[in-house]
């Protein structure tokens, strides 16, 4: 075979194309939804997030087909799907419901935010509350995590690139800054700096910690 020949391509087998034809019909009320929204630019950086969550790598340009149909078909994107939903209005809000019924969310994730930037992505949503005063763009928040009020009032806000383990809990009116990281099982109750690794039970900054995947570059 010369240099100028095509390479052989291996055909996807008929009946695989046509189960991804009727997920993609399947899944289209949603789709509507996501690309109507007032909201429709951060709804689709979630689900580019959802395709590549690592920070150190760039997001992809945009999402074949396949994609966006998993995307659509994993239960914690369409709980912040329908989260986005309900800031946009009453109509909206009774969009969301609806959708809910046919199509359920994570069980146990609750998102209760006036401003949550794009990107937002929990693969394993179970057991998670999010009560926030502001959730930045491009967060990872992992399974069984708490983020709300405590007796001193008012709710976290969560900066940008913000990744949090599971089993955290962060409580009370702090600010976690741009990319920090929030061990698994860690309890935070002050102020993360931006940039820092913390973990503990009280929270503490972890000096030296390594996090590989962070988009911050060390000089």
């Amino acid at each position: 075979m010369s240099e100028h020949e095509s390479q052989p391509t291996t055909a996807e087998p008929p009946l695989r194309r046509l189960l991804w034809d009727v997920r993609g019909l399947l899944v289209a009320p949603l789709l509507a939804a996501a690309r109507r929204c007032p909201a429709r630019r951060e709804v689709e950086r979630d689900m580019l997030r959802f395709a590549q969550p690592r920070m150190d790598l760039p997001l992809p340009g945009r999402l074949s087909r396949r994609q966006t149909v998993e995307a659509l078909r994993h239960p914690p994107l369409r709980t912040i799907l329908y989260a986005r939903l309900g800031l946009a209005g009453p109509g909206w809000k009774l969009a969301a419901r609806l959708l809910g019924v046919v199509y359920r969310g994570a069980v146990a994730l609750e998102i209760h935010c006036s401003q949550i930037g794009g990107g937002l992505c929990s693969y394993h949503g179970f057991a998670t509350i999010l009560t926030a005063e502001r959730i930045g763009e491009d967060c990872l928040f992992a399974q069984q995590v708490t983020v709300g009020y405590d007796d001193r009032g008012g709710s976290p806000a969560i900066g940008d690139r913000v990744r949090i383990g599971a089993g955290a809990i962060v409580l009370g009116p702090i600010t976690v800054g741009n990319d920090a990281v929030i061990g698994a099982g860690a309890v935070v109750v002050k102020d993360v700096a931006p940039g820092t690794v913390v973990g503990g039970v009280p929270a503490r900054v972890i000096e030296g910690a390594a996090d590989r995947f962070s988009a911050r570059r060390e000089p």
